[in-house]
């Protein structure tokens, strides 16, 4: 499972990027988040990606939008979704059942407690091995985050109570240390 915040579909490197993305890691599940992009754009970056099925929240002007992309050999059950998340079951071949949920948090700091409340809620719902992944727009810790104002401690702890409280665990990741530098995409 690979999960992007792609910042946006619609420009030559990020497309760029994707595909760069699926020739060296060929995911067979891709959360894609701020796709800025309606499901009838999306079908082509999902043949583009060698994926057989994806589920589409449209964006919303020119912000948002949430895509579930993957293969064929992937057996994907939709729970439910909205402008901030993709919730699904995963039904591996030897029938072991456990639960995937990309994430888009809400960017602003006076409304991030939505986010939070939505994965309390989400924990309620299914009793699932459970991965989340995505753009929590939170980080947990201020040395995880180079550039622009510094995180609010209130903001971060709050986001690592909705973690315990929903028996979640930071996994670590794998890639570049900062995905965002003061509002650049460009490494330092």
């Amino acid at each position: 499972i690979t999960a992007w915040n792609c910042r946006g579909l619609g420009n030559g490197p990020t497309v760029r990027g994707l595909l760069d993305l699926q020739k060296q890691v060929d995911p067979d599940v891709l959360f894609l988040s701020e796709t800025k992009m309606s499901e009838n754009r999306m079908t082509w970056f999902k043949s583009v990606m060698g994926m057989s099925s994806m589920i589409v929240r449209d964006c919303e002007g020119k912000s948002g939008g949430l895509a579930l992309l993957w293969k064929r050999h992937v057996k994907v059950e939709l729970h439910n979704y909205s402008k901030y998340h993709v919730d699904v079951q995963i039904i591996e071949e030897d029938g072991f059942k456990w639960r995937f949920t990309g994430i888009y948090g809400e960017p602003t700091a006076d409304k991030k407690e939505r986010t939070w409340r939505l994965m309390r809620i989400l924990n309620q719902q299914m009793k699932l091995p459970w991965l989340c992944a995505g753009d929590f727009n939170e980080v947990l810790y201020g040395h995880e985050k180079k550039g622009g104002p510094p995180r609010s401690q209130k903001h971060m702890e709050k986001f690592r109570m909705a973690l315990v409280e929903c028996g979640l665990r930071d996994l670590g990741f794998t890639g570049d240390k900062f995905t965002w530098r003061n509002n650049s995409h460009q490494a330092d």
